[in-house]
């Protein structure tokens, strides 16, 4: 059962038949920024190896762009507006997971695993985690001690519980910037500015000032990258490769203009791989859509722990194993209401189609990259409407707009698709009780507040 109950002096699975579980989260993280998914900058042999080992997804999207938000849905299985947590926790002081809500972590505690999680928190970052069904916390309390620097804890995390059944959360925040928006090089992963290439989702030019930046991220992206290679090298010197089922995604796409924050791709599509030995069919390259939601449900299929009625995603455990490789879902629904702004609103998205159904004129503004003279000169840039008001609908096809710039809410050439789009969010929206169903648009707009 959910709440608040202790693991304090509690005896732990050692039931061979259950995999063990390793849930890696990276924050800030692009589809394009890894090398197996095409990028030409960096390499990421260690967090390719995961793909390269199992199943890699290229069409995997998560709830929401925002990081509460999109975490929160991890633990619970569920859309944010059912969930809760539709804003960050640490600013709207409100809308924490409430303690009492089943989590993953719950149900395999009760299934005798011992939960842990390090680094990054942030579905309730002023409680503690044990209320959410972890065993253990692997981080300090203060908010720079959630940025794991090396793998000590981790590994002596999978030392001491080497015979036990567990489930290991690892959040890792390196490719966040810092809390001045800034990216500094990781000194034993130097990236050289003129080599950057900047990936073709990302949809910015390469001026050298972003060139620069960008370096700076992709030299935290290897860093982290090399301490997943640890966790991978640890798991094969314990024995633990053959029997744990390792996890990686991210929780939203980076943090420069029109990424985190939006319902564009470039914001919600997100590198996603699985790796279970003898299980999972090796070098599998998948194209189903997969959303974030169905995370909790697959993981629990994994360890035979039936799934809540109230989860809101479907497994895909049985399409990456073979028994049934027919894709779960036919569209992506995603949803905003706050981030840093308020900027409430919904998508769909098919393989012909992206429909964006905004509640709130507000814009979507530079978050982290306000400071940056070349964020506001970029947005004068046609294309790049980050600090304007933002219309009703928005309507992409995708096969020719793939970077989704011509919104064609207005051509009666594609009024048709417009409609099938608004009645499928509709129907969305209703079966999932989705609270800003029927709300008007409202006009809240002022442009002083994106000024430099």
């Amino acid at each position: 059962m959910g709440g608040l109950a202790s693991c304090a002096g509690k005896e732990f699975s050692k039931d061979p038949a259950l995999p063990n579980i390793i849930f890696i989260t990276v924050d800030n993280l692009g589809i394009g920024d890894l090398s197996s998914y095409g990028n030409e900058t960096v390499k990421t042999p260690n967090i390719d190896r995961i793909g390269k080992e199992g199943a890699q997804f290229t069409s995997s999207y998560v709830v929401s762009s925002s990081c509460a938000p999109s975490r929160a849905t991890y633990v619970t299985g569920q859309y944010p507006h059912t969930h809760g947590v539709d804003a960050l926790p640490h600013i709207a002081l409100t809308k924490f997971l409430n303690p009492f809500k089943t989590t993953m972590l719950d149900l395999f505690k009760d299934k005798g695993y011992n939960t842990a999680v390090e680094g990054k928190w942030h579905i309730s970052p002023f409680m503690p985690a044990s209320w959410y069904g972890y065993c253990e916390w692997c981080s300090g309390i203060f908010a720079e001690e959630h940025v794991i620097k090396d793998s000590k804890k981790t590994i002596d995390f999978l030392k001491r519980n080497k015979d036990n059944r567990f489930f290991f959360q690892i959040n890792y925040k390196n490719s966040h910037s810092d809390r001045f928006g800034e990216y500094v090089q990781n000194p034993e992963f130097p990236v050289k500015p003129e080599d950057v290439k900047i990936p073709e989702y990302m949809d910015i030019p390469d001026w050298p000032e972003i060139k620069e930046d960008v370096a700076n991220y992709f030299s935290q992206n290897m860093g982290m990258e090399k301490m997943i290679g640890d966790v991978l090298k640890a798991l094969d010197e314990l024995g633990l490769s053959e029997n744990t089922l390792v996890m990686f995604t991210s929780d939203n796409g980076p943090h420069y203009p029109g990424m985190i924050s939006t319902l564009y791709d470039r914001g919600i599509a997100v590198p996603l791989m699985v790796r279970w030995s003898g299980k999972i069919k090796d070098g599998q390259k998948i194209d189903h859509f997969i959303n974030s939601v169905d995370i909790m449900p697959t993981l629990l299929e994994a360890a035979g722990i039936p799934i809540p009625k109230n989860v809101q995603g479907k497994s895909f455990l049985k399409m990456m194993t073979g028994e049934n490789p027919a894709p779960i879902r036919e569209e992506i629904i995603t949803e905003l209401t706050t981030h840093v702004e308020h900027i409430p609103c919904r998508s769909i998205r098919t393989r012909e189609y992206k429909y964006i159904k905004n509640y709130s004129d507000n814009a979507t503004g530079l978050d982290m990259n306000n400071h940056d003279d070349w964020a506001h000169k970029l947005c004068e840039l046609p294309g790049q409407p980050w600090k304007k008001p933002r219309p009703e609908e928005e309507l992409f096809y995708l096969e020719k707009d793939p970077h989704e710039k011509i919104n064609l809410t207005g051509d009666p050439a594609y009024a048709e698709m417009l409609k099938e789009a608004r009645e499928r969010l509709t129907k969305w929206q209703v079966e999932t009780r989705d609270n800003y169903y029927g709300r008007p648009f409202l006009k809240e707009y002022k442009v002083e507040d994106y000024a430099l």
